[in-house]
């Protein structure tokens, strides 16, 4: 019996597979509905231009990967980010502060009337030392845990931390975190007879793609793969080193003990270099 052949799925997590399958909107809407508390369903969005320019005398850009904005006025960062890097939390406290000053109006009295901004953080690492898959960052009064202001949320998901079968998926939310860190690898949809997941199929079917867009799109998977190769070569150098460190520091834990051992049976520093073919400092300083 000849062997189905598997179909080849997008890889999300490349820049144009993120950006195919996050660039619908239907898409989008679905899985920010999925976890969002936006004070209702969102029911439409419009992708905006994904460059804020910065004031700074050097010209730098913030640059995020999707930038909208919802029905009701206010703005969703959506950014996957692939590489752990310090003050991760700093700089997502950033991008939404650009993306709120950026509302700031010129040449006339303005009362700071500002929409929120939500950010939603797509991680390859864990950014927080919890077990939650999704994590939230809102401005909250701690004696009262009631909000203060609504203009800053932030959401954080780890991708790492989702360990969950097809069948152990309890909502919605979870359902789409299978998918995108498993579709490629199984090379399927799970939960297809939910509409929305029948249009992830189509959208991530590889042979659904152009010519134009297959090639943009296996540039953007060899980059991605290519990063990934040099993180797990860096982090299995890294193991590599620290293997040669702790044999190198088992055996300066042995001579020191060589060298106790031979004090005790009234051996000189002198007459221990020789034996053990050490420099006279090297001794004395155990």
């Amino acid at each position: 019996m000849k062997k189905e052949k598997k179909t080849e799925m997008l890889n999300p997590f490349c820049d144009e597979g993120f950006k195919r399958i996050f660039g619908d909107k239907i898409l989008l809407m679905d899985f920010l509905n999925s976890f969002v508390d936006a004070g209702s369903p969102i029911v439409d969005l419009t992708y905006e231009n994904k460059e804020l320019v910065s004031v700074e005398s050097d010209g730098r850009t913030i640059i995020f990967d999707l930038f909208c904005k919802l029905d009701n006025g206010n703005n969703v960062i959506i950014e996957m980010q692939n590489k752990n890097q310090d003050f991760f939390v700093d700089r997502a406290v950033f991008y939404l502060s650009r993306a709120i000053s950026a509302q700031g109006e010129k040449g006339r009295i303005w009362k700071y009337g500002i929409n929120s901004v939500i950010g939603i953080f797509i991680t390859q690492f864990r950014v927080f030392d919890n077990d939650d898959v999704l994590s939230e960052m809102k401005l909250i009064d701690p004696k009262t845990n009631k909000m203060v202001s609504d203009k800053m949320h932030g959401y954080f998901i780890q991708l790492p931390k989702f360990k969950k079968s097809n069948d152990g998926c309890v909502d919605h939310f979870d359902e789409w975190i299978y998918n995108l860190k498993n579709m490629e690898r199984m090379g399927n949809i799970e939960f297809k007879d939910q509409e929305v997941f029948d249009r992830l199929w189509n959208l991530s079917n590889c042979s659904m793609l152009s010519i134009e867009e297959r090639r943009k799109y296996e540039r953007s998977l060899k980059a991605y793969r290519d990063y990934v190769n040099q993180l797990d070569f860096a982090k299995n150098e890294g193991r590599a080193e620290g293997r040669e460190e702790g044999r190198e520091e088992g055996k300066t834990e042995e001579r020191a003990k060589t060298i106790c051992t031979l004090r005790r049976k009234g051996k000189s520093d002198e007459e221990i270099a020789s034996l053990l073919d050490l420099n006279i400092e090297d001794v004395k300083s155990v």
